[in-house]
Protein backbone atom coordinates (compact mmCIF):
# COMPACT_ATOMS: atom_id res chain seq x y z
CA UNK A 1 0.00 0.00 0.00
CA UNK A 2 1.28 3.46 -0.87
CA UNK A 3 2.21 5.81 2.00
CA UNK A 4 -0.46 8.34 1.09
CA UNK A 5 -3.18 5.70 0.97
CA UNK A 6 -1.98 4.17 4.25
CA UNK A 7 -1.91 7.58 5.96
CA UNK A 8 -5.41 8.43 4.71
CA UNK A 9 -6.74 5.02 5.80
CA UNK A 10 -5.23 5.32 9.29
CA UNK A 11 -6.60 8.85 9.71
CA UNK A 12 -10.03 7.77 8.48
CA UNK A 13 -10.05 4.80 10.87
CA UNK A 14 -8.91 7.04 13.73
CA UNK A 15 -11.67 9.56 13.04
CA UNK A 16 -14.30 6.81 12.88
CA UNK A 17 -13.08 4.76 15.87
CA UNK A 18 -11.39 7.21 18.21
CA UNK A 19 -13.78 6.55 21.12
CA UNK A 20 -12.32 9.47 23.10
CA UNK A 21 -8.73 8.36 22.56
CA UNK A 22 -5.90 10.66 21.53
CA UNK A 23 -4.05 9.93 18.30
CA UNK A 24 -1.05 8.66 20.31
CA UNK A 25 -3.27 6.23 22.30
CA UNK A 26 -5.05 5.11 19.11
CA UNK A 27 -1.70 4.39 17.42
CA UNK A 28 -0.51 2.40 20.44
CA UNK A 29 -3.74 0.35 20.57
CA UNK A 30 -3.82 -0.29 16.80
CA UNK A 31 -0.05 -0.91 16.39
CA UNK A 32 0.51 2.10 14.14
CA UNK A 33 3.88 3.90 14.17
CA UNK A 34 2.92 7.19 15.82
CA UNK A 35 6.22 8.96 15.00
CA UNK A 36 5.94 8.08 11.29
CA UNK A 37 2.31 9.18 11.25
CA UNK A 38 3.08 12.58 12.80
CA UNK A 39 6.03 13.13 10.46
CA UNK A 40 3.94 12.20 7.44
CA UNK A 41 1.09 14.42 8.67
CA UNK A 42 3.47 17.42 8.77
CA UNK A 43 4.57 16.82 5.16
CA UNK A 44 1.19 15.72 3.80
CA UNK A 45 -0.03 19.14 2.56
CA UNK A 46 3.35 19.78 0.90
CA UNK A 47 3.16 16.48 -0.95
CA UNK A 48 -0.31 17.32 -2.24
CA UNK A 49 0.92 20.62 -3.70
CA UNK A 50 4.03 19.09 -5.28
CA UNK A 51 2.12 16.46 -7.21
CA UNK A 52 2.03 17.01 -10.94
CA UNK A 53 -1.50 17.76 -12.10
CA UNK A 54 -2.79 15.04 -14.33
CA UNK A 55 -3.58 15.93 -17.90
CA UNK A 56 -7.27 15.35 -17.26
CA UNK A 57 -7.33 17.62 -14.21
CA UNK A 58 -7.21 20.94 -16.05
CA UNK A 59 -8.29 21.63 -19.59
CA UNK A 60 -7.41 25.14 -20.71
CA UNK A 61 -9.99 26.87 -22.84
CA UNK A 62 -9.60 29.81 -25.12
CA UNK A 63 -12.35 32.24 -25.90
CA UNK A 64 -12.17 34.18 -29.10
CA UNK A 65 -13.90 37.51 -28.87
CA UNK A 66 -15.67 38.00 -32.17
CA UNK A 67 -17.77 41.08 -32.69
CA UNK A 68 -21.31 40.12 -33.62
CA UNK A 69 -22.44 40.90 -37.13
CA UNK A 70 -24.81 43.87 -37.28
CA UNK A 71 -28.38 42.82 -37.88
CA UNK A 72 -29.57 46.13 -39.34
CA UNK A 73 -28.48 48.47 -42.09
CA UNK A 74 -25.89 51.06 -41.10
CA UNK A 75 -24.47 54.18 -42.68
CA UNK A 76 -20.73 53.57 -42.77
CA UNK A 77 -19.73 56.93 -44.24
CA UNK A 78 -21.95 59.47 -45.98
CA UNK A 79 -20.30 62.62 -47.32
CA UNK A 80 -22.58 65.51 -48.29
CA UNK A 81 -21.33 68.53 -50.17
CA UNK A 82 -23.09 71.91 -49.91
CA UNK A 83 -23.48 74.31 -52.86
CA UNK A 84 -20.72 76.42 -51.25
CA UNK A 85 -18.28 73.46 -51.34
CA UNK A 86 -18.46 72.58 -47.62
CA UNK A 87 -18.51 68.89 -46.76
CA UNK A 88 -20.37 67.06 -44.02
CA UNK A 89 -19.43 63.50 -43.10
CA UNK A 90 -22.13 61.40 -41.45
CA UNK A 91 -21.67 58.01 -39.75
CA UNK A 92 -24.52 56.31 -37.94
CA UNK A 93 -25.80 52.95 -36.79
CA UNK A 94 -29.37 54.06 -37.36
CA UNK A 95 -30.58 54.41 -40.93
CA UNK A 96 -33.75 56.08 -39.64
CA UNK A 97 -31.77 58.92 -38.01
CA UNK A 98 -29.81 59.56 -41.21
CA UNK A 99 -33.02 59.57 -43.27
CA UNK A 100 -34.61 62.11 -40.89
CA UNK A 101 -31.50 64.30 -41.06
CA UNK A 102 -31.50 64.21 -44.87
CA UNK A 103 -35.21 65.03 -44.90
CA UNK A 104 -34.67 68.08 -42.65
CA UNK A 105 -31.69 69.25 -44.72
CA UNK A 106 -33.75 69.08 -47.92
CA UNK A 107 -36.39 71.47 -46.53
CA UNK A 108 -35.98 75.09 -47.79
Amino acid sequence: MESKEYFEKVMQDYNQNRKGRSLRKYCKDEAVDYDWLIQYKKNYPLQEKQQEPSQDAFIPITIKDVAPKPTTWQVETLILKSPDGEQIEIKSNSLFVVAELLHKMSQP
